[in-house]
């Protein structure tokens, strides 16, 4: 068994101009903020009211004490509180983000675009490369984007511009057990388990200010790797197709 291996990213847009411009490799990216607004019935997954957790307690298992000029000592116990009690850093919220799906698999291998799988893996492997229908909610249209060469030239270009970023896959913690902190550097890229189903893959870029409006980073054109096409053709496009092996001489 092996790692994980990012094959595909895809990108979700509500307009087709928005696909036509990231094909075109202005990349649109919001800050970490705008992601942390309070979700409603309405909300299609993109909204997360606790992005960048940097301390999530159990009720269970906390007791705060609070002191002041004047005031004489407040104890916060488990019956004065409704649910975990969770803080974060100030800093994080003027990250910009770019937030991509990611199409990967885990343990298995591989090679020129096959992969070696025995029939008891591949009900696994077909699982780990179903796309939720939650993420078209997204929106109608999706660009389909390699990752390798993807990748390549968003370093490149991020590197030739100046930017300061981090590129990785968003981790899921089980909100209903874990107590603790969450590492510094991990922070932006931890969520809920109730996002588990976006898969998500992340370019988190510090400009090292401020700043509340988004960003458009021009990485050059990416159309000639990319295909764009409606989301719901997206499940019959990413379809295993299993290869008989030839039979064995006696």
């Amino acid at each position: 068994m092996t790692g994980t291996t990012i094959l595909y990213f895809l990108k979700f847009f509500a307009e087709e101009s928005h696909a036509d411009q990231f094909m075109a490799g202005k990349l649109y990216l919001n800050t970490l903020a705008y992601f942390k607004q309070v979700e409603n019935e309405c909300s299609d997954g993109r909204m997360d009211s606790t992005e960048a957790t940097a301390l999530w307690w159990q009720p269970d298992n906390l007791v705060i004490k609070l002191t002041g000029p004047g005031i004489s000592e407040i104890e916060i116990t488990q019956k004065d509180l409704a649910g975990p009690v969770s803080m974060g850093y100030v800093h994080h919220d003027y990250l910009h983000l770019l937030c991509l799906y990611a199409f990967y698999t885990t343990g298995f291998e591989w090679v020129d675009g096959e992969i070696d799988c025995s029939p008891e893996d591949a009900e696994e492997l077909q699982r780990q490369v179903k796309i939720d229908e939650r993420c078209f909610k997204f929106g109608k249209f999706a660009v389909i984007i390699p990752a390798a060469p993807f990748l390549n030239q968003l370093c490149e270009a991020l590197k030739s511009q100046g930017y300061k970023a981090k590129l990785k896959l968003v981790k899921y913690y089980d909100e209903e057990v874990f107590h603790g902190q969450i590492p510094v550097a991990d922070i932006p890229f931890m969520k809920q388990k109730r996002f588990r189903y976006q898969r998500e893959f992340r370019i988190c870029v510090d400009r090292g200010t401020q700043q509340e409006a988004p960003i458009t980073i021009d990485i050059g054109d990416i159309s000639h790797i990319c295909a764009k096409r409606e989301a719901t053709q997206l499940p019959g496009l990413f379809v295993l197709k299993p290869t008989l092996a030839p039979p064995v001489s006696a």
